[in-house]
Parts: C-alpha cells; sequence; structure tokens
C-alpha cells in the first residue's frame, strides 16, 4: 500500500511541475482561466501535503487502495490537462497565435473575435476531448452551411498564415466585421487548428538532409478556453472530496515504526534443512580446498563473498561447507552470523561474541576486546549470512578489527549476499564466487526431488515428466523456484493440475515468506522508488533482452521517472546512477561488449517486474494475449510479435483486434512494439495508436513498407516525450519520417538510430523546443538548430552561411550541449563568425569535434589558423578531436597557453602542423590518436603520459623517431597500442637490439596492434607481461603475421625469411597456458621450448623447415607431451621420419591430419616405443624415408585421421590402420581398391573417401556397417561404381569373421541390423538398388544425392524409385547437381517421416512430384534451380498444407 501512496505521490509531484516551474504563468492574463490553473495548483498541492503525511502512516484495506487510485486517476488527468495547457502556450510563441490571452495584440475587432471564438465553440458544444476528425466534420459542415470565407482561414492555417496572428490585414477585419452576425452558428475548431502546407514534397537544403515541409492535411488539436476551464473545475471538483475522505482515514492509521522489510527476513542459521546439495560440488570442493590447503590456507584473515540473487542457493551451500567434516576439523573455532537486512555494528559486535567459547582470564567488556581475546590463538571460520548493506567501509574495517588480531593463519569469513555491491566492498579475495543456476541435469534432479521425492513415484507418473521439463525451463536453475513450484506440483499429480500451473505461472502467486516471488520482491522493496519505478519499466521488454544503455535511460527519461536533483546533473547521469544502482543490487547483471555494455534480466525477476508492476504495466505475445488480466489502471503497453506460427499469428492479431474492449487504450502512456510488423498489423496498430492520445512514449522499431501507414496516425500526440522509430535494413529508401513530429513539443528524445528509411527530417524540427537527445544514422542536419536550447548531444553541425538556419550563430544560445561536432569548418572565413559559436561559454561541453573537410579545393592556411583559434573550448572539455586543419600550427589553447587541463582524449586527423602539441600540463589524458599526420616525424613521449590508457598512431609516413623526454619508465597505465601504416618506425621506443629493454614500459598493456610497418622490430619476446590479452601484428620485421590471444589461449605465426629462431619472438616461459599452436613458414621449435608449452593441446605446421628440432632429449631420457590434435602441412624432405619420431612422444595423440605432404608415401602401425626409436627390425630400417609409423603402443588414442592430397602416398590392400579411430577422412588417396584394409576399424563412426579413385568399391564395407560395426555416417565422392561391389551376403561375411574368436557370435538378425545414419554420395545409380536400400531402411535418416557430369540422368528408372521407397527412415533427402535430371522420384509421399527435402542446381526439373509430398514435410528449399514454377511452388509451401 505504502509503494501505492508514494507512486500517487510521484503522479501528483508531475502533474503540479508546470505550476510549480511557472511555465503556465503564460495563461495569467487570460480572464477565468489563470484563475482555474491556480485553483487546480492548490489543489494539488493539498493533495501532495495529504500523501507526504499519509507515507508515514501505516495503510491497508482494499477500500482505501481503490481511493488512492481514484485519486492518482484524478490527479493523471490534471497532469493531461496541465500538459496541454503547456502545449498551447509552446504552440503561441512557436506561430504567433493568443490562446492564452483575452486581447489580441491588434486589439478591436480581433479581441472581440477572439473571445467570441471561444464562447461560439462552447455554446456548439465542441469538447476538446472529441477527435479533431470529429470536430473537422462539425465546423466543416457549419462552414459550408454559413458560406464564410473568413471561418475558413481561421480553420486551415499555412505556414506564416493565422486568423489570429499579428499578420492579420485590413481586409482581414472587414471580413470578420461582416461575418459578425453569423457568429453563433459557427464554431472554429481553434485559432490555428489545422495544417495544410500548398508545398508538397522535399525542400533540399544545401546542407545535410533534406528538409520537408508539411504535404499531407494533418490536423493540429484545437484549443478551447471555456472547455479548458469547466475540466479544470470538474478536476477540482474531483480532487477535493477525495483529499477529504482520504484524510479522514489517514487519522486512524497508526504512523509506521519499523520497515515491513525488516520483519519479512527469516533468521538463518547453520544447520541446513536440505540434505542433499545439488549440483554445487565442484564450487564447494574448491572452496573447502582453498580454505584448508590451497591459496587461503596461509593468508592472513581472508574474506570471501557468496553472490547471487534471491533463491540461487547461497545459505544451502555455505551451510554444506560449514558442517564438512574436513572444515570442522580444520578451523577451532566456528561462527555463524545471520546479518540480513540491517547492519548494526555492535549487534554484530555482540553476536559474535556470543557464538565464540570463553577462555580463561578474559577482561573487559566491550564485545570487541572479549572478541580478540578468545580468537586470539584461534583459526576461525566466521559466516555472515544474508548481507543486504555494508553501512559504509569504516564500519565494515571496525568490524574485522578485532578478527585481524588471530596469531593463527588461515582464518576466513565467508559473507553471502544478493548484492553485487556488498561483494565488492568486503571481499579481500581476489575473486568473489559468483552463483548461478544450476546445471539442467542437476536442476532436473533437484526439481524431482521436491515434486516426486523417489524414483519410484517418478516412474509411476512419467507422464508428467514433458510438462515438468516446460515448468523447468521458465525456472532458469534457481533452486528456490524449485521448492516453491514443487509444493504447488506435488498436491496434484495430474497433467490437469500441472498444465494449469505452466500456463497461470501460479508460483508467482504464492506468499510464503520461503517462496520465490516473495524472497525476489524483498530486494525490490528495499530500493528507492524511483528506482522501483525503473526497475518495474523493464517488464515492457521480452524476457532475455540484451538492453542498452540508452534504451532504458530514455525509457526513464520518456516516463518522467528521472527528476533533476539541482546538482547541476543531466537525467543522463541521473539514469547512469539509477541503473549502477540495480547492477549492484542484481536486478541487472552487465556485460561488456564489442558495442558497448548491455544487461541482462534473470527470467524470474522479469516475471518479479511484471508482478509488481500489473496495476501499471501489462506485455502482451502470443502465448499470453488471451489470458492475461487487465487493471483498469493499466498504462503501460508492449506487444511483443514473436511467432512464425501462421495459426498462432492469426489468433495472436485477432486477440489484438479486441484489445480495446478489454483496455482503457486512451489512457495508455506507453505503447512499445517489438518484432516484425506485417501488413496486416498495420490497421490494428494504427487504430491503437489513433485512439492512444495521451501518449508519452512510443517505441516502434521494425517498421516495414507496408506498415508505413501507422506513421500517419501521430497527429494528436500531444504528450509525447520519447519517440523511438526503426525500420527494416532492407526497405532503405521507401519509408518516410512522419511529418507531424515537428509538432510534439514536449518531445525530450527522438531516436531515429534504427532509421534505414528516408532520412527527410522536417524543416520545423527545431519547434520541439523541449529536445534533448537527437539521435541518427546519418547526418541529419537539423535546420535552425540554435532554437533547441536544451538539446544535449549535436553529434553532426554542418556549416553552410549560404543557407539559412545552418550559420555558426545557430551554436549560440545551445548551452546545454554535452557533445558536439562541427563540420566543413573551411565555409567560415573570419574569426567573427567562429566567435558567434561561443564555445567557450558552454560550461557543460564534454566531448568536441572540429572538422575540415579532406577533400575541399582552396585550403587557406592563415584563415584557418584564424578561425580554430576562435573556437576556444571550455577549459574542463573531456574529449577533442580535430580533423582536416590546414594551419601551420596548433591553436595556442592547445600549445604553449594550453587551457585545456581537464582533457581526458586527443584525437588529431589529417591535420597540417608542424610540430605537435607537447601536452605537458594534460596529466589526465587517457587517449591519444594520431592519424595521418604527413609532417610528423618525432614524437616526444612525456612525463605526464603516465596516465595513457590508449595509444594509436595511424597513417604517419614520416614518422621515425619517438622516445621518452627524460630516462623514465613510461606508459605505466597504457591497455592499448595500435601503430598502422608508419613505413619508417623501426621499433617501440626501447627498442635497442644491443641493450635489454625496459621491464617497466607497458605493463599493464592488453592489447597491440601493429601493421604495415615493414621496418619494425620487435624486441620485447611476446607476451611480455600476464596482462597482455591480444596481439595482432601484420607484415612488419621477421614476421608476416601474429596473432595471440590470452582469451581463447591460441597464438598464430607466419614468418618471414630473416626469422631464425622463435625465441626471437617469444617469450616461452610465459606461455605454460597456452593450448593452440599455429606455426606457417617457421624454423623448427627448439625442444626445451616445446617442452615449456605444458598445455598444449593443438598444434598446426605449415610449410616450415621442421616441427620440432631434435628430439632426443640427451642420454636417451623418453619425454612425452600432452598434445592431442596435430595438423601437419606441406612437410617435406626427411621430414616424415622426424614426423614419425615425434608422433612416439605424443601418447594422448587423439586426432592426426596431413595434407599436401609430398614425401609421405607410405602408412604403417610400428612396433613399440622402445623399439622404434631404438632396436627397430632391420626391413623397416631399408624402407623409404616417406614411411610414417604409427606407435603401436600409442596407437589406441588415435581418433581422428584426416589424410589429403599426399601424391605419393599410395595404401596398399595391406595397409593396417590403427584400430581405435573413430573418424576417417581420405581425400586423394589412391592404391586401396576396396575397404578390406579397414575391416579392423569396427570402432569406426564416420568414414569420408573423397576422390580416392574411380575403381575403388565397397567390398568390405559390411563390417563397419553391422554386427560389431558402428559406422553411423559415409561419404563417398569420386568413385562413380563404389556400390557395384556390395556383398549381398554380408551375413556368411560376418559369420566368417567372428570364427575363430572367444566371444559368442552375432546373432544372424543382429548382423544384418544398420546403424547407417548419414549417408552422401555421387554413386546415385549403384546405391537406388533393392538390397541396398532394404539392409539401410532401418537407420538412414539422412541422405544426399549428387550427380557428376559425365552421367547424365534424366529421370529415375522404376527400380531405383522403388528402392528410395523402402528408406521409410529417412528424415532429409537432398538431390544436387542433376544437371539433365527432368522430373523428381515419384512416390516421396511414401516417405512418410521425411522432413526436409532439398533441390540444389537441378535447373532442368520443373516441378514437385505430382502425386505430392509426405503429410511429415516441414521444410522444402530449391537453390539454384531456375525454373519459376517449380521456385513458387517452393515459396508456396507451407507444413499446414499437407494436413
Amino acid at each position: 500500500m505504502n509503494a501505492l501512496v508514494s507512486t500517487t505521490l510521484w503522479v501528483v509531484g508531475k502533474a503540479l511541475a508546470p505550476v510549480v516551474n511557472g511555465v503556465l504563468g503564460h495563461w495569467d492574463a487570460s480572464k477565468n482561466l489563470g484563475l482555474n490553473v491556480e485553483a487546480v495548483g492548490m489543489e494539488l498541492l493539498l493533495v501532495q501535503a495529504t500523501l507526504e503525511s499519509a507515507s508515514r502512516k501505516h495503510i491497508s484495506g482494499k477500500a482505501t487502495e481503490e481511493l488512492l487510485r481514484k485519486l492518482q486517476d484524478s490527479a493523471r488527468c490534471a497532469e493531461d490537462l496541465l500538459d496541454e495547457l503547456d502545449y498551447f502556450r509552446i504552440h503561441d510563441q512557436l506561430h504567433g497565435t493568443y490562446d492564452a490571452a483575452d486581447h489580441h495584440a491588434k486589439g478591436g475587432v480581433h479581441d472581440l473575435v477572439l473571445n467570441a471564438r471561444h464562447t461560439a465553440s462552447d455554446a456548439l458544444g465542441f469538447s476538446s476531448a472529441a477527435t479533431p476528425a470529429e470536430s473537422q466534420r462539425v465546423a466543416e459542415d457549419e462552414r459550408q452551411r454559413i458560406g464564410c470565407c473568413v471561418w475558413s482561414r481561421a480553420r486551415w492555417w499555412s505556414r506564416g498564415n493565422s486568423s489570429s496572428t499579428p499578420n492579420a490585414n485590413k481586409p482581414d477585419q472587414e471580413e470578420v466585421s461582416r461575418c459578425m452576425p453569423q457568429l453563433g452558428k459557427l464554431l472554429p475548431r481553434s485559432s490555428s487548428p489545422n495544417v495544410q502546407d500548398d508545398n508538397s514534397g522535399s525542400q533540399s537544403t544545401d546542407c545535410g538532409a533534406p528538409q520537408r515541409e508539411h504535404p499531407e492535411k494533418s490536423t493540429m488539436l484545437g484549443f478551447n478556453r471555456v472547455v479548458f476551464s469547466e475540466r479544470m473545475k470538474h478536476i477540482v471538483e474531483q480532487l477535493q472530496p477525495l483529499r477529504r475522505d482520504f484524510t479522514t482515514i489517514m487519522q486512524f492509521c497508526d504512523p509506521i515504526t519499523v520497515p515491513d522489510i525488516a520483519q519479512s527476513r527469516p533468521i538463518t542459521t547453520g544447520q541446513s534443512i536440505e540434505p542433499k546439495l545439488y549440483g554445487r560440488d565442484d564450487i564447494v570442493n574448491s572452496i573447502i580446498h582453498d580454505m584448508t590447503k590451497g591459496k587461503y590456507h596461509n593468508n592472513d584473515l581472508n574474506v570471501l563473498p557468496i553472490v547471487g540473487p534471491a533463491g540461487i542457493g547461497k545459505t544451502t551451500m555455505i551451510q554444506h561447507i560449514y558442517h564438512n567434516e574436513e572444515v570442522q576439523k580444520h578451523f577451532h573455532v566456528l561462527i555463524w552470523v545471520c546479518v540480513s537486512f540491517k547492519f548494526n555494528l555492535n549487534k554484530l559486535l555482540e553476536d559474535i561474541k556470543e557464538e565464540i567459547p570463553l577462555v580463561e582470564g578474559e577482561k573487559g567488556y566491550r564485545p570487541q576486546d572479549l572478541i580478540e581475546q578468545r580468537l586470539k590463538s584461534k583459526r576461525f571460520l566466521l559466516v555472515l549470512d544474508d548481507i543486504w548493506e555494508c553501512g559504509n567501509e569504516d564500519d565494515w574495517e571496525r568490524l574485522l578489527l578485532p578478527l585481524k588480531t588471530s596469531q593463527e593463519k588461515g582464518s576466513m569469513v565467508l559473507v553471502t549476499t544478493r548484492f553485487p555491491a556488498v561483494s565488492a566492498m568486503v571481499g579481500t579475495t581476489s575473486h568473489s564466487i559468483e552463483l548461478e543456476g544450476l546445471e539442467a541435469e542437476y536442476f532436473r534432479e533437484l526439481f524431482h526431488a521436491f515434486v516426486f521425492g523417489d524414483d519410484r513415484c517418478r516412474r509411476d507418473h512419467f507422464f508428467l515428466l514433458e510438462t515438468g521439463d516446460e515448468i523447468m525451463e521458465k525456472l532458469k536453475g534457481s533452486p528456490l523456484a524449485a521448492k516453491t513450484v514443487g509444493r504447488l506440483l506435488r498436491r496434484d499429480l495430474s497433467l490437469r493440475h500441472w498444465r494449469r500451473v505452466l500456463e497461470s505461472k501460479e508460483w508467482e502467486m504464492q506468499t510464503g515468506v520461503n517462496d520465490i516471488m516473495p524472497a525476489l520482491k524483498l530486494s525490490y522493496d528495499n530500493l528507492p522508488f524511483h528506482q522501483q519505478q525503473c526497475f518495474s519499466s523493464s517488464a515492457l521488454f521480452p524476457e532475455d533482452h540484451m538492453y542498452r544503455t540508452t534504451e532504458l535511460i530514455n525509457l526513464w527519461i520518456g516516463l518522467d521517472i528521472l527528476q533533476p536533483d539541482g546538482r547541476n546533473q543531466t537525467l543522463e547521469d541521473i539514469g547512469l546512477s539509477y541503473l549502477n544502482d540495480l547492477v549492484a543490487h542484481g536486478f541487472f547483471r552487465e556485460y561488456i561488449t564489442w558495442a558497448g555494455p548491455r544487461y541482462v534480466m534473470h527470467d524470474l525477476l522479469h516475471d518479479l517486474a511484471l508482478k509488481v508492476a500489473s496495476h501499471d504495466y501489462v506485455s502482451l505475445h502470443h502465448s499470453n494475449v488471451g489470458s492475461v488480466k487487465f487493471q483498469p489502471s493499466i498504462r503501460h503497453l508492449s506487444i511483443i510479435i514473436d511467432d512464425d506460427d501462421t495459426m498462432s499469428v492469426e489468433i495472436f492479431k485477432s486477440q489484438l483486434r479486441n484489445l480495446k474492449t478489454r483496455l482503457k487504450v486512451k489512457q495508455l502512456h506507453t505503447l512499445m512494439i517489438f518484432g516484425v510488423m506485417s501488413k496486416s498489423f498495420a490497421k490494428i496498430f494504427g487504430d491503437l495508436i489513433r485512439e492512444a492520445n495521451a501518449l508519452r512514449v512510443l517505441h516502434l522499431v521494425h517498421i516495414s513498407s507496408s506498415v508505413e501507414s501507422i506513421l500517419h496516425t501521430f497527429s494528436e500526440l500531444v504528450h509525447l516525450r520519447y519517440l523511438c522509430l526503426g525500420t527494416l535494413h532492407e526497405i532503405a529508401s521507401q519509408v518516410h519520417l512522419p511529418l507531424t513530429i515537428s509538432r510534439f513539443y514536449h518531445l525530450r528524445i527522438l531516436d531515429l538510430g534504427s532509421w534505414y528509411g528516408c532520412r527527410d527530417l522536417p524543416k520545423d524540427l527545431s519547434n520541439l523546443e523541449k529536445l534533448c537527445r537527437f539521435y541518427s544514422q546519418s547526418d541529419s542536419n537539423i535546420h535552425n538548430v540554435g532554437k533547441l536550447k536544451l538539446l544535449e548531444e549535436l553529434t553532426v553541425f554542418r556549416v553552410n552561411k549560404e543557407s539559412e538556419g545552418f550559420e555558426p550563430k545557430q551554436l549560440e544560445n545551445l548551452t546545454e550541449l554535452r557533445e558536439l561536432g562541427i563540420y566543413n569548418l573551411e565555409n567560415i572565413h573570419t574569426k567573427e563568425d567562429a566567435a558567434k559559436a561561443k564555445l567557450i561559454e558552454k560550461n557543460y561541453l564534454k566531448r568536441l569535434t572540429l572538422d575540415w573537410d579532406s577533400e575541399r579545393s582552396n585550403i587557406d592556411p592563415d584563415v584557418e589558423a584564424v578561425i580554430l583559434e576562435s573556437l576556444q573550448p571550455p577549459r574542463y572539455l573531456e574529449g577533442l578531436r580535430i580533423g582536416g586543419h590546414g594551419g601551420p600550427s596548433c591553436p595556442t589553447w592547445l600549445g604553449d597557453n594550453l587551457t585545456l587541463e581537464a582533457l581526458k582524449s586527443l584525437h588529431l586527423i589529417g591535420v597540417s602542423w608542424k610540430c605537435l602539441p607537447s601536452l605537458r600540463k594534460i596529466w589526465g589524458l587517457e587517449t591519444l590518436i594520431l592519424k595521418h599526420i604527413a609532417a610528423m616525424k618525432e614524437f616526444a613521449i612525456e612525463q605526464r603520459f603516465c596516465r595513457l590508457i590508449k595509444l594509436k598512431l595511424v597513417g604517419l609516413g614520416s614518422f621515425e623517431k619517438w622516445g621518452p623526454s627524460q630516462d623514465t619508465g613510461m606508459f605505466p597505465l597504457l591497455q592499448v597500442l595500435i601503430i598502422r601504416d608508419c613505413p619508417r618506425i623501426s621499433g617501440f621506443p626501447f627498442s635497442n637490439p644491443n641493450e635489454d629493454w625496459k621491464v617497466d614500459w607497458f605493463p599493464k598493456l592488453q592489447e597491440l596492434e601493429i601493421v604495415s610497418c615493414p621496418g619494425f622490430l620487435l624486441v620485447p619476446r611476446i607476451p611480455w607481461t600476464e596482462t597482455l590479452r591480444h596481439v595482432h601484428i601484420i607484415d612488419v620485421k621477421l614476421l608476416e603475421k601474429f596473432e595471440y590471444n590470452s582469451k581463447s589461449l591460441y597464438l598464430y605465426i607466419k614468418g618471414k625469411d630473416d626469422l631464425q629462431r622463435l625465441d626471437q619472438v617469444l617469450a616461452f616461459s610465459n606461455l605454460a597456458g597456452l593450448e593452440q599452436l599455429a606455426l606457417e613458414k617457421c624454423p623448427p621449435m627448439e625442444c626445451k621450448h616445446f617442452l615449456m608449452l605444458t598445455s598444449l593441446k593443438k598444434l598446426a605446421v605449415d610449410g616450415s623447415d621442421g616441427l620440432v628440432g631434435s628430439l632426443g632429449g640427451g642420454d636417451d631420457v623418453q619425454w612425452q607431451h600432452p598434445v592431442e590434435h596435430l595438423v601437419v602441412y606441406g612437410l617435406g624432405g626427411a621430414n616424415v621420419k622426424k614426423l614419425t619420431e615425434l608422433l612416439s612422444h605424443l601418447p594422448g595423440l587423439s586426432e592426426l591430419c596431413i595434407t599436401k605432404c609430398q614425401n609421405v608415401t607410405q602408412l604403417a602401425v610400428g612396433m613399440d616405443m622402445q623399439q622404434t626409436t631404438s632396436t627397430a627390425a632391420p626391413e623397416v630400417e631399408k624402407e623409404e624415408e616417406g614411411l610414417l609409423l604409427f606407435p603401436a603402443d600409442h596407437s589406441g588414442s588415435l581418433r581422428v585421421l584426416y589424410i589429403s592430397e599426399c601424391p605419393e602416398l599410395f595404401l596398399s590392400p595391406s595397409c593396417i590402420f590403427p584400430s581405435s579411430l573413430l573418424d576417417l577422412n581420405l581425400k586423394g588417396v589412391e592404391g586401396l581398391g576396396t575397404l578390406e584394409p579397414l575391416s579392423n576399424l569396427t570402432s569406426l563412426t564416420r568414414l569420408a573417401l573423397l576422390y580416392c579413385g574411380e575403381d575403388l568399391r565397397c567390398k568390405g564395407l559390411g563390417p563397419l556397417l553391422a554386427g560389431r560395426g558402428q559406422l553411423k555416417e559415409l561419404v563417398v565422392y569420386g568413385s562413380c561404381r563404389f556400390f557395384a561391389g556390395w556383398d549381398l551376403n554380408l551375413r556368411q561375411v560376418l559369420l566368417q569373421q567372428d570364427e575363430g574368436e572367444d566371444q559368442q557370435l552375432v546373432s544372424p538378425p543382429e548382423a544384418c541390423s544398420s546403424k547407417l545414419q548419414v549417408l552422401r554420395s555421387d554413386d546415385t545409380m549403384g546405391l537406388l538398388a533393392t538390397p541396398i536400400c532394404s539392409f539401410l531402411s532401418s537407420s538412414l535418416t539422412k541422405l544426399k544425392l549428387r550427380s557428376i557430369n559425365k552421367i547424365k540422368m534424366e529421370r529415375f528408372s522404376k527400380e531405383q524409385e522403388d528402392a528410395l521407397h523402402l528408406l521409410t527412415s529417412l528424415q532429409q533427402l537432398k538431390f544436387s547437381n542433376f544437371t539433365e535430371l527432368q522430373h523428381l522420384p515419384t512416390g516421396l509421399h511414401k516417405l512418410t517421416n521425411l522432413q526436409r527435402l532439398e533441390i540444389d542446381y537441378c535447373p532442368a526439373v520443373r516441378s514437385l512430384p505430382k502425386d505430392g509430398l509426405p503429410k511429415s514435410l516441414q521444410e522444402l528449399y530449391a537453390h539454384n534451380c531456375f525454373n519459376e514454377e517449380l521456385k513458387q511452388q517452393c515459396r508456396g509451401f507451407h507444413p499446414k498444407d499437407q494436413n
């Protein structure tokens, strides 16, 4: 209830704002209206005072809640009304009208007409609540009936022409006089109610985007003073009795003494009520090990935070650690304290003291003294469970002070909290433990334990498991959610009950203190009111949405949640502060991406947002639109189009059409639509927007050309604060912006950042005097932008003195700017014009761009020097970019007389300066970018660069020398260093090959990029610091390419001819964690360096002189390396023998790839490693150098073998492969003839034979397919008669194979059973034979048939079609490259399990089979098929049509 009081108080405050701020003073001179404005303001002030008093009372009861909601509704009506008054105030200012005044500027008859018009409007029954269409229709009828042309002029107002403007001339006065007798018969809607421009189309300017006038006859809201007066009186009459009644009730309410939240937290103990811990074993074991034996064992006091959202299992996990036997033995004293909501230092010290046994001779009475004495010689474990706040760091340090006096090493404090901010404050370890939802396997086990109790019950109710899986997916691994839902489901183990729980999310209604939603809501209740509002608004977004900073803050601004605090903070500053607090309290989780920070919210927290905001917010999608309950007070609506199923979409649209019968559309403040709108949605949403005249926020980001009509329903959105419009990429030039944008006078944010349609802005966009944020995809220039005095960002302003509205003086009054970009400065020719921008007076400006067109035809260095000097920025500027300046030197305000001492970022691009500014005074510089500065030869590194984080040097053709101004360590904080296209630079500032480089250079570097600097020599070996994360080097001395990524543990080196040793560029001692290494054109790696790579899992060597240098290791020492995956490409010479030797040292090798190794001629499985390296058989010694020998004792680990394009390799029928292989790929390897050499590979699951000879036959394939064979995928291309050798007596072959073996014979039925699931082949004619297809019919699910050019196949034979029909298990079928094929095989409808059919490059196929396709088909594709009939059939295919 108190939340409702706070919300109502907030609404009243918003309604009062225009009165309190004085913006409605414009109306004071208006007879009666001014008094009514004052009366509404006074009543709102009294309501505000009443609510402020109520916020300190304990309020309850349904009737009181209903009374509060009525009060809130009346306050919103007042807010809307006063907002409309402010709208017409702005309209008066812009158009010279007199809606707010009793007297016309010209006096006389104009006064009479002005006042009579309002009276006549009221007499004729017009109300401002009437729609413009209704008003226009009635007024037009009256105009025609009276035939008075002057009223036509009053109703149809063209730009610069109004009946009530000072421009009214004498004929107008005569006309007014002539028409006065008929006054009572006519109502003009407003002094300037309708806008019609005689000029249609676009008017192009010389600068920026084209500016458009109003071509359409769109209606503006009319103003009637009498009606507005009556509305204000009515609001006062509504508010007064409600306020009095509420005041009476307040007299009987008790004051709030203790916050409700403090009474709601259960007290935890060290004893767990959960006997088993699921899915946390790894974390628990790691913590226990670190405490008892590992990294915390010998430390002083350690504080380890465990952080995670409510119900994730933090307390339960710590309870299991607390009672672990090893922990109990290791610590002398164990203490458990439940901190909960309030961090009371004195109480905590007292609680800790009570948990510690007394010691003999202790003195004193203060808790901290007694704790110190009792723990002095003890190793202890203290658990502080459920900390909500930590007061401040001083209180925390005072708590730790007596604990730190223990003389024993390894004492621990374990803290559990749901707030990352608390975790960051208290932790002393290098990282905290962040608990997330349980993995699916463990969560399923836990869920079933809560629901069924034992396996027998679960087996008896197996029919519920599928529904249970759907419910589990929504709980996202939360143990407490599993417990809550488990209790619900256990009540009734019937499918009907379970489906009802799933569809209604019944667990959200559970209110027990140990249920998931109340546990989560406690965090929400602990937030300040405005942050609660921010969190609630997230309910409008889809689940799993990746929130951007701007879209959250813009929404909050649009909803008036963010209010200025009077400390010169922008709304963005306040929004960022709120967002950071929500992250700190665990409501959002922040992720850093390449596009900036993104925020995600746990699904259960999203459900909580929907729940706490259910009276105000609702989000509709296809699955809930029919069941959601609309509260009468709903004001914020989102619609999510997220289903491609045609039937679901149709049902969804049908429900949306009825939305106006279930929802008060006229009172909506927010409408957000997510997903792509088809044409059929246009009318639905258009009607919705047309009626939702109270909208503050409108968000449409996937507009297509088919729904452009929606954009022309915006004319009456006078309250709009935030408008976000976006289009699909593919309709770039087909959709136009609505010109009515320029009439949304309250608009604060216009977001066209996702607008890819026409960017022709309305010419009068500068009418939006409250606009503070404008986003655009292009350089959209705003005409007369100087009128937008509240604008905070103007990233592109193109100077054009020849075009009115784009002169430098437009910038004069934009004093609120935080970011400004001025382009085409070559169009300013005098310092007087430049000075008119008054940059130095823009005290809030943080980022500034000053840019001259680099392609301009004429450059006057002296003039440009003067212009830049006159564009001096304010002293507290943080970011400066200067581009294309043609002056000879930098301005004095950046040089000798530096004023920008607060500068954090400096970009100089394409300037013609002879020397750079010294920057000695800029201590805080963090980013320095120098690009395309032709005259720059050297760069002095100042000591002041100690805070530099990013340095980028690009296109400096003359740059050859850089070095420190004095001998001292530089760049201590540098994280990013980029050098590109600097051909004369020879290396780092410390690059002296004869001296050791200084280790204090770049100690924090994370990203290094050096590109196209052929003389650049790397002196520091990479990685020289553990902070280095990414290295990208191309075309430097010694190296063609170098890629290093510490996150993926990957390193790639491509050397040049002058690279002699790898340790010239690599610091092997720092690469112990490397897992992947690829070497191309590099010298062999020395054995000692290879052995340093202790974590290496994959080694790839391409075109190098060798793999690893001398492998002997000395003194017959046999060493081993953990490499699991070896790729050898282009190995030549005698290196085959070295490869054989290397394989003997890789006992864990599981994957070997050999490609284009011309000297490999034979394969064999050798003897054990000892014999291979010392006493090999004489016949092996005599073999050619090309023999590659797999060690016999290591061959059991090899799982994947890939051999490709080794032209000298000939596999004889006697060749034996390692029997452990699971995947064998042979490409371009001839000599096999049959597959009999592979008959021992019964573990093989995949076999690919690509172009291994046209004479290759499938003889010997049987043992791989059936019996003990495990082959599941077979790929054969380039052997066009492969299946001609099919062995029809497969059973006998297998029985013969089993002879002599001790194991029991495989029974004949199993022997003939195929396991093959995937088959790809170009031997279509041989494959489609009845014996083969019959054998494969029970297992084959995926078949790709490809034709070869020399076989011209126009149609499938009857026998081939019959054979294909036998493959009844097929789910996917593809025909490829059948260039002559006229018809697909008939009878495809007999393949009753087929789900996907694909036709690729079959140009002669004209249509789908006449006898139809199987009903099971879900996907149909035709690629590179040129017959229009076939393409049309495929486009029109829908699975529902098959039934």
